[in-house]
């Protein structure tokens, strides 16, 4: 996605199979971290809390690549990232600062529907 600045940002969402979406982002082409950012935020929403709760409870191993920067950026999302990382409480990314990412349109994933048997 290309932001109001004019650089790009690699921007992935996520889906639970009860249809919750978590969205991450990186600046760099580590896909990795954008999706486990995605992941957690999809966890998150999907327990009704914020991330940075959830992350701060979270096994420093089992928070994998999201250590990894998303960029050297004093952009929001990255500053709010590093924030949720920390454990701030009221940390969030705030996604509509960015005009190009409320224009995103996602695929929506097919219906599953009832499992056909024999």
């Amino acid at each position: 996605m290309r932001l109001a600045s004019g650089d790009e940002v690699l921007v992935v969402r996520v889906l639970t199979r009860d249809g919750v979406a978590g969205y991450g982002f990186t600046f760099r082409e580590n896909v990795a971290a954008a999706r486990s950012m995605a992941c957690w935020d999809a966890a998150a929403r999907a327990a009704g809390r914020p991330p940075w709760q959830v992350l701060s409870e979270a096994d420093s191993s089992a928070r994998g690549t999201l250590d990894a920067s998303t960029g050297t950026r004093s952009h929001p999302w990255d500053v709010a990232w590093r924030a949720i990382l920390a454990g701030e409480p009221g940390a969030a990314i705030d996604w509509t600062l960015e005009p190009g990412f409320t224009k995103l349109h996602w695929i929506e994933p097919e219906p599953q529907g009832e499992p056909q048997h024999g």
